[in-house]
C-alpha cells in the first residue's frame, strides 16, 4: 500500500506531448531526407536511361552511315544519279545514287536514307562494251568477272541528267542469252528486278558504249532512319522491293536533326565548312557532301512531380555555317546554337516539362565518297 509521500511513476501528459512531439519531428526530417534521396536517385537513374537510349540511337545510326556507299560510288561523276527501280509488280522505286539523302516532312521531321551495296566479296565497275537499247536483254562488257547470276547490277551512264539516270537490273539469262566471260544479261523475269516494263526505266537512249558502265550491287542495302512515337526507327527495303515494318532501334528519342556537311570552298579544299538540309542537285554539289552531321534528343523515362525542363534543349553546332535558326550560344558569342523543339501536342502543353533531356550528336564522315573523290 502507497503512503502519500511515496513519489509517483510513469509520464505527466505534458512530457507525454512533448515526447509525441519530437517524435513527429524526428519523423518528418527523415521523411524529408528519404524523399530528397528518392528524387536524387530518381533523377541519377532516368539521367542513365536517357545516355543509354540515346548513346546506342546514335550509335547504331552513325555505324550504318560510316559504311553508306560502299560498292555503289566509284566516280564522283555519278554522284545524284537518278535511279529507277522495279521488282516485279512492285511500285516503282525513285532513288538518288548517293550514300545518304535527308528529306524532311511538313512537320519538320527529318528521315535519313542510307544506300550501299550488299556484296560481301570484291566488286569491281564494268565497262559497257556494245552500244545498249533500252530494249535490249543483255550488256556487252570487258569481262564480268565477279558477276554471278541472280546478282542485282546497276547501270550507269557517263553523264546524267533528269531524263538520263541509272537503272537497277538483275542478272537473269534465257536460252542462248546466258552469263558469260563478257555477257550480262537481264532477260525479264516475272519475280525479280528484271520486270516486263524494264525498257521503260531505261533511258530512251541506252547506254552507250565505251562511257557507260555497271556496278554489282550484289543485293541492294536500303534503310531509312526517322523518330516515330518518341521512338528511333528504322525501315529497311526488302527482298522483294518492298518496304518492311519500323524496327524499333532506341526508345525516348523524341527528335532527330541531321545535316550535310559540305566544302562549299572554290576550289574544293575537302574540308566541311557549312552543315544544311538543302538537297544537292549536280554531281558537283553531291561531291561536296563529305560528312553527315546527327544530333538525337533522348527523354528520361520517368516522369518527375515537377516541372524540370523549362524551354527545348539547344544543340551546340560551333563556329560552323548551320541552316538557319541558330543564335548565339550562351557560352560564347562565337559558337552557334540550334534550338531542338520537342513534339507537343498543342502551345499550351507542358506535360514535356516534366521530364530531363540530352542531347547527343556526332559527325560522321562519308568516307566512301572522299576515298572516290576523282
Amino acid at each position: 500500500m502507497r503512503t502519500p509521500h511515496t513519489p509517483a511513476h510513469g509520464f505527466t501528459l505534458v512530457e507525454l506531448m512533448v515526447g509525441m512531439a519530437l517524435a513527429l519531428i524526428t519523423t518528418v526530417i527523415i521523411a524529408q531526407v528519404v524523399v530528397n534521396a528518392e528524387g536524387q536517385r530518381r533523377t541519377t537513374s532516368s539521367g542513365s536511361d536517357a545516355q543509354v537510349n540515346g548513346s546506342v540511337g546514335l550509335y547504331t545510326v552513325s555505324r550504318d552511315v560510316q559504311g553508306a556507299g560502299y560498292g555503289v560510288i566509284s566516280h564522283s561523276a555519278a554522284l545524284g544519279c537518278p535511279i529507277k527501280a522495279k521488282y516485279g509488280s512492285a511500285a516503282t522505286l525513285a532513288l538518288t545514287l548517293a550514300p545518304a539523302t535527308i528529306t524532311v516532312d511538313a512537320n519538320g521531321v527529318p528521315t535519313l536514307r542510307t544506300f550501299s551495296s550488299g556484296r560481301s566479296s570484291f566488286s569491281v565497275p564494268m565497262v559497257v562494251k556494245a552500244n545498249h537499247a533500252a530494249v535490249d536483254t543483255s550488256f556487252t562488257v570487258n569481262s564480268s568477272t565477279g558477276v554471278s547470276n541472280g546478282d542485282t547490277m546497276m547501270a550507269i551512264p557517263a553523264t546524267w541528267s533528269s531524263t538520263n539516270g541509272c537503272t537497277v537490273f538483275q542478272v537473269a539469262g534465257s536460252g542462248a542469252n546466258v552469263l558469260s566471260s563478257t555477257v550480262v544479261p537481264n532477260v525479264p523475269v516475272t519475280a525479280g528486278w528484271n520486270p516486263a516494263t524494264t525498257a521503260s526505266l531505261m533511258p530512251s537512249g541506252g547506254y552507250p558504249a565505251d562511257t557507260s558502265y555497271l556496278v554489282n550491287l550484289g543485293s541492294i542495302v536500303l534503310r531509312e532512319y526517322t523518330v516515330s512515337s518518341e521512338n528511333l526507327v528504322m525501315r529497311e527495303l526488302q527482298a522483294n522491293g518492298t518496304w518492311g515494318a519500323d524496327q524499333v532501334l532506341a526508345s525516348g528519342i523524341v527528335a532527330l536533326r541531321v545535316m550535310y556537311g559540305k566544302d562549299t570552298s572554290a576550289p574544293k579544299d575537302g574540308v566541311v565548312d557549312q552543315y544544311d538540309t538543302t538537297t544537292p542537285s549536280t554531281a558537283d554539289d553531291w561531291s561536296r557532301v563529305l560528312s553527315v552531321r546527327i544530333a538525337v534528343v533522348a527523354r528520361s523515362e520517368v516522369r518527375e512531380k515537377d516541372g524540370v525542363t523549362i524551354t527545348d534543349p539547344v544543340w551546340d553546332v560551333g563556329t560552323a555555317t548551320t541552316v538557319s535558326g541558330t543564335s548565339a550560344c550562351s557560352t560564347g558569342s562565337a559558337r552557334k546554337c540550334l534550338t531542338l523543339t520537342i513534339p507537343k501536342p498543342n502551345t499550351t502543353d507542358t506535360e514535356w516539362q516534366h521530364y530531363r533531356y540530352k542531347v547527343y550528336d556526332t559527325v560522321v564522315p562519308l568516307r566512301n565518297v572522299v576515298w572516290s573523290a576523282v
